[in-house]
């Protein structure tokens, strides 16, 4: 066995193989982390991780040789390493491939408008709507009712915002233009409401207002309880409150704590 076979295994991991796990692991932790990190800063963060572990691959003259003769088969080697060198020479051209598709396929690009998804609304509207106490505490809500707001979620707003609230329901695709139905997934959405907002909005429906979507009124505001709607209000206020608790429990996320405060009363 010559020197070089001898050094390489030496090592249980080759450098390229152990080059690739450092890059994957520390990608898969940062699409794992929430609250959700954007696109544009994992791409940032994955710039600075690559660079890093080619400074450490090239800083020594023995490891540029032995990252290069991993890819050098040897008549001694065993095979362990040429598993893992067939692995690597595999799937190198599968992700380069994968990046070259994602970056010329086709993707809609809705037209551009000025559009706020969460308008300002005054506390004197928030003022008229009290959260249950056994929904204003995070700690205090009970599996019961979560279990109750999932099964009301499932028979009522998966069809848009789908099975895993990530906005892709089977009718979601219909409803590209203006706004897609909400991925309460994404930090941007519930994780940044307070739960009276949260209720305000499934009162007031995005059909011809401000909100400029296709999703109904589900609860009765203060204001008008006896005006119809598509669905007829199909929630009663407990059961919107349990389908929001479900939301937020179910996202891991937890309302705005300024949401805890008491308004006054208008």
């Amino acid at each position: 066995m010559n020197a070089d076979t001898q050094s390489r295994n030496r090592f249980s991991v080759p450098l390229p193989v152990g080059a690739l796990l450092v890059v994957v692991l520390v990608f898969v932790m940062l699409k794992l982390i929430r609250p959700v990190i954007p696109q544009s800063v994992i791409l940032l963060y994955m710039g600075f991780v690559v660079l890093g572990v080619v400074i450490h691959l090239t800083l020594d003259d023995d490891r540029i040789r032995r990252f290069w003769n991993f890819f050098v088969r040897a008549g001694d080697e065993g095979p362990v390493l040429r598993a893992q060198r067939w692995a690597l020479l595999a799937v190198l051209p599968l992700v380069a491939g994968w990046w070259a598709y994602d970056a010329v396929r086709p993707r809609y690009t809705p037209p551009v408008e000025i559009f706020q998804r969460h308008p300002t609304v005054g506390e004197e509207v928030l003022g008229r709507i009290q959260v249950p106490e056994w929904a204003a505490n995070p700690a205090k809500w009970r599996a019961e009712d979560i279990a109750e707001g999932k099964k009301l979620y499932a028979a009522n707003c998966a069809v848009c915002h789908g099975e895993k609230l990530d906005g892709n329901g089977p009718a979601a695709a219909g409803f590209r233009y203006p706004i897609r139905p909400a991925d309460f997934r994404d930090v941007g959405t519930i994780a940044q409401l307070t739960m009276r907002y949260v209720y305000w909005r499934m009162t007031t429906g995005g059909i011809q207002n401000q909100f400029n979507s296709p999703m109904p009124r589900w609860v009765a505001s203060a204001d008008g309880p006896q005006v119809s709607t598509l669905h007829s209000y199909d929630f009663t206020p407990e059961e919107g409150w349990k389908v929001i608790i479900y939301l937020y429990r179910a996202t891991g996320y937890e309302p705005r704590k300024e949401e805890l405060r008491d308004y006054k009363s208008h």
